[in-house]
């Protein structure tokens, strides 16, 4: 009974150590560690909790490590179990307590595959998923209400007195000025959404560039569809949509920010969705070299060749008809009557495809950034985009902001133990620790985990 007072007492005094200590005073003390907090969910069998991880790596049901997790004010924690469509929740010491909800149509069940996404006014943790669709429970799993948006979402960050800050986005239609062909591109937009009376204000709106054309629209005999270009004809790594696509990180206060990864330019805007000032990051960005320009003209190759053998294949399948309506028996029906397109298409493809071993083809260097992260004492955490080698080696570099863009600290992430994915989803900081959805390297058994990492020098 000593012994585990003792112990108790020294995780208090660690934990309380740990807490008093400022997070900017740790990024600027060098290297940042992440150190594995061996007791917390020790009890959990994370081969039976995690069981369906290898069926991901094989069918698409959903991928086993796109898990959502939050933390509620008591410490307990709650992660989104998409391929069983639950919510699951885990207790202060990690420890898996529950799960919550189930696949159906019910309001209290999940139709489609949900991630959890905050909690508002520290007693209703909301899930949404692809269609739009909020549930609120309150931190026990009882449910709470509904709440359906016309739009997708993107992020959110609760507010106070029930008030939400979400990012949505919609698909926008546009006539190409004097033809016949439509532009599609995205309309991304800032909400404030009060989840007790269901109103939304749209404060904020910014339109991506298109990157789909359809040509002569009105006919539907003639009509084709083709991807738009950059308007620069570069060729961008690892591809154009991940530059164009402006990266939103939204702030307790109502205030927001928005990122450029092409330039590296970011706006500060107020919670009326106004510009407060604007900055660049000082971040220089990897160079794209001979090496990564001939390792994509390999890559888009494999892949072309691929698609076209595949579609030759399908091409020359035949299904025969049992009597299908509108068939008669023993009718041979095309099954792909696509396929020939497919190959003309990707014929053409490598008709063109030495330009992509030519390194003056390509934009000059990768995207400013990879993730950010806003730490529970409001640093604003920017994850440079690194090489292949640098993944490999499991090391992340981070420079830390304030709110008006004064750099704070230049530091990187190390984690010898575990390979992590950063992202303000699945990468939480709190009172000095780390809790994420990681991979234990070498491991013998199930190797998904949810961790509590140490922050250390």
């Amino acid at each position: 009974m000593k012994r585990i007072i003792l112990l108790s007492v020294i995780a208090w005094l660690t934990l309380s150590f740990v807490s008093a200590q400022k997070l900017l005073d740790i990024y600027k003390s060098g290297p940042v560690r992440l150190v594995a907090d061996k007791t917390y969910g020790a009890k959990n069998d994370w081969g039976s909790l995690f069981n369906l991880y290898y069926d991901t790596l094989r069918r698409d049901v959903g991928r086993e490590t796109e898990k959502k997790i939050i933390l509620a004010p008591d410490g307990s924690l709650f992660m989104s179990h998409r391929n069983r469509h639950e919510i699951w929740k885990f207790g202060p010491d990690g420890n898996f307590i529950k799960a919550i909800g189930s696949k159906g149509g019910k309001q209290t069940q999940f139709p489609m595959m949900p991630n959890v996404n905050g909690i508002v006014d520290g007693k209703y943790f909301f899930t949404n998923d692809v269609n739009g669709r909020m549930r609120f429970f309150d931190l026990n799993g009882n449910f709470f209400k509904a709440i359906t948006l016309d739009y997708m979402t993107q992020g959110f960050q609760p507010l106070d007195n029930g008030m939400i800050l979400i990012e949505g986005n919609v698909m926008w239609k546009n006539e190409e000025p004097g033809t016949r062909n439509t532009v599609y591109r995205w309309r991304h937009i800032i909400v404030r959404l009060n989840i007790y009376s269901g109103e939304e204000k749209i404060i904020y709106e910014v339109f991506e560039q298109g990157d789909m054309r359809v040509i002569n629209a009105a006919s539907k005999d003639s009509m084709r569809m083709e991807v738009i270009p950059p308007p620069d004809g570069k060729i961008y790594l690892p591809n154009y949509m991940i530059f164009r696509r402006p990266v939103f990180v939204l702030l307790k206060s109502g205030q927001f920010f928005q990122f450029d990864r092409r330039y590296g330019e970011v706006k500060y805007m107020n919670s009326a969705g106004k510009e407060i000032s604007r900055f660049k990051l000082d971040i220089t960005p990897v160079e794209v070299t001979e090496k990564d320009a001939l390792e994509h003209y390999e890559s888009v190759k494999v892949s072309v060749s691929k698609s076209i053998a595949i579609a030759r294949s399908r091409r020359d399948s035949t299904i025969i008809s049992r009597g299908e309506r509108g068939t008669t028996p023993g009718t041979v029906i095309m099954a792909f009557p696509n396929s020939d397109n497919s190959i003309k298409s990707g014929e053409k493809i490598l008709s063109n495809i030495e330009r992509l071993k030519d390194i003056n083809s390509y934009f000059p260097h990768l995207p400013y950034f990879s993730n950010i992260i806003v730490d529970d004492e409001g640093n604003l955490l920017v994850f440079e985009f690194t090489s292949a080698e640098e993944k490999q080696s499991n090391i992340f570099k981070v420079i830390a902001y304030d709110e008006n863009g004064r750099q704070l600290a230049r530091t990187s992430f190390i984690c010898d133990d575990y390979d992590l994915s950063f992202s303000e989803s699945r990468f939480v900081i709190s009172k000095g620790y780390v809790y994420a959805i990681a991979k234990l390297k070498n491991s013998s058994g199930m190797p998904l985990r949810l961790v509590r990492f140490r922050m250390t020098n």
